[in-house]
């Protein structure tokens, strides 16, 4: 029997972990906080619906939008890639899969893969059931134009989740207080400079992913009654290298961290 090569050994790696972390998150009553989050912005379509007062199409995109990317990315990336991390290392498991025939930055990564995934229901979710919403509540817009402003929320989301999830990924590795980590990070660095004016801005991920929505939502500066508008959104470009080259590095950074942390 011939033994596995070390390249079989890490893409078998890859492949289990990617499916136990779907399995995790996506399937029985663990996916009921990320729907939880995700449901907000039906809420406020419903009650927007109800009140009747503004156009169902500005407000899905003045509101829904920064709601869904402030708010509901954040902790859909927290729910989906800390318990994952939580369980096997608290349990041992990861010490296990360290030990196999594969690089540590394998199992990371199906972790990461399956994790996304995971959260990819849940996101469309996010952008296309309040969506739905206001349509049926009597909107003046076409189905086209709806159908164009959620697909275009849906990317969006999907790829905030990626670039938070790898955020996650790196203090679920790093540190035994990965929650604490992640919500300093995500809500304070991602929400708070996101929304202020100044140079801080420039290095929090919802500048670019407001910046996306611009061009993929068909929407300017959105509102929240928060946060002041950016002045200078930055281009779809600009905004996918920034959000795929941070998910890179925060990757990298929890890969590194794995050599480092005790899992014993």
């Amino acid at each position: 029997m011939s033994q596995a090569t070390p390249a079989s050994a890490t893409a078998s790696s890859i492949r289990a972990l990617r499916d136990y972390a779907i399995r995790r998150r996506l399937i029985g009553l663990r996916i009921l906080p990320s729907l939880a989050v995700a449901a907000l912005p039906c809420l406020v379509a419903v009650v927007a619906a109800i009140g009747g007062r503004v156009d169902p199409f500005e407000l899905y995109g003045e509101f829904i939008v920064p709601l869904t990317i402030y708010f509901v990315v954040p902790f859909v990336a927290m729910f989906s890639v800390l318990p994952l991390l939580g369980e096997l290392y608290e349990n041992g498991a990861i010490g296990y899969l360290y030990i196999r025939p594969a690089p540590r930055w394998a199992p990371l990564l199906g972790i990461y893969l399956g994790a996304i995934i995971a959260m990819i229901p849940v996101l469309i979710f996010a952008a296309v059931a309040p969506g739905l919403i206001l349509l049926l509540s009597g909107s003046e817009n076409s189905i086209g134009d709806w159908a164009g402003r959620m697909a275009g929320l849906t990317g969006v989301l999907i790829l905030g989740g990626s670039a938070y999830g790898a955020v996650c990924m790196f203090f679920g590795v790093w540190s035994r207080r990965a929650i604490i980590w992640s919500v300093f990070m995500l809500i304070g660095w991602g929400v708070i400079f996101g929304g202020l004016p100044g140079s801080m801005r420039n290095t929090s991920p919802h500048r670019y992913l407001l910046g996306l929505a611009k061009d993929w939502c068909g929407v300017g500066n959105t509102w929240t009654g928060m946060f002041v508008p950016d002045p200078s959104p930055p281009g779809v470009l600009t905004s996918i290298l920034v959000l795929t080259g941070g998910s890179a590095v925060f990757f990298l950074l929890a890969a590194r961290a794995a050599k480092r942390r005790d899992v014993l």
